[in-house]
């Protein structure tokens, strides 16, 4: 007998791949009663988590008059929140990007964007920004908690803590419940949530976006200007790589503040002051 979750699959199958319908995203929250926006901004989540992260800035900047002609938009990534979940699914690059695509053209958004991302969502917006052809004018990127890894560390990244305590969560937590132990510790400095570590979108995602080799390569090529958000207790991410990424790229720059991996308040006044200065730029 077939279980409910295979019939969804072989559904979301036909209805995708063979009937090609367009891949969105589940929009959590959109202002779309701005009618003529000078500014949208786009808020990508990171793996394990939803757009539940950038609530808290959504919510401040709502009530700031300063930003009373700026839409806003969360949106739900590829295996978690609403959006879609299969087994058939790559998660990789082009998936993200695809449905993101595709959910901006139907959300019928024009005019300059910002792009901004939080862990596996920088990743994301940095390629799509970089490597995408995308239907919008992105005029910045603001990249917070990027885990942006060297090739030599990805070469003997199953030797290091970073890849025991995240990837290899999804691996070994049927066989070794202390595990959801740790995965229980990493969701309280992180917007890390541990339900998604059976998943196939969490296993996929990490070998395809966060342990992606080119993703050095692509920050280098990064051409719109772009904020760096780091942390400086960031257990998840290797500061000096971003620094790296600023020495060889004049269109970065790295902003480092007392901070872990999530979004903290302080993170939240560092991404209120960029977007102040794009918005200005933009109306001038």
């Amino acid at each position: 007998m077939w279980s409910e979750s295979k019939l969804y699959s072989l559904w979301t199958k036909l209805w995708y791949r063979v009937l090609k319908r367009p891949i969105k995203l589940s929009v959590a929250a959109d202002r779309k009663r701005v009618r003529q926006p000078k500014l949208t901004v786009v808020f990508l989540h990171g793996i394990a988590a939803t757009s539940q992260t950038w609530k808290p800035l959504c919510e401040q900047l709502l009530k700031d008059q300063r930003f009373r002609e700026v839409r806003l938009i969360r949106l739900d990534l590829l295996g978690f929140g609403k959006s879609l979940k299969s087994p058939w699914l790559d998660y990789d690059y082009l998936d993200y990007e695809i449905a993101l695509d595709n959910t901006l053209r139907r959300l019928g958004v024009e005019g300059p964007v910002v792009l901004a991302g939080h862990s596996m969502g920088a990743l994301i917006a940095a390629d799509y920004a970089t490597n995408f052809e995308p239907s919008v004018k992105v005029v910045q990127l603001i990249l917070v908690s990027p885990p942006v890894l060297l090739p030599k560390e990805l070469a003997r990244i199953t030797d290091k803590a970073y890849f025991k305590s995240y990837s290899a969560l999804h691996r070994v937590v049927k066989d070794q419940p202390a595990m959801d132990v740790l995965a229980g510790f990493i969701q309280h400095f992180s917007s890390f949530d541990k339900k998604y570590i059976k998943t196939e979108g969490f296993a996929k995602a990490m070998d395809q976006v966060i342990l992606n080799r080119d993703n050095l390569k692509t920050f280098r090529k990064i051409k719109v200007p772009t904020l760096l958000l780091h942390g400086r207790f960031d257990p998840l991410v290797v500061g000096g790589n971003l620094k790296l990424v600023e020495e060889l790229n004049p269109q970065v720059e790295m902003m480092t503040v007392t901070a872990g991996h999530d979004i903290s308040a302080l993170k939240r006044v560092k991404i209120t002051e960029k977007l102040k200065e794009v918005l200005k730029h933009e109306t001038v």
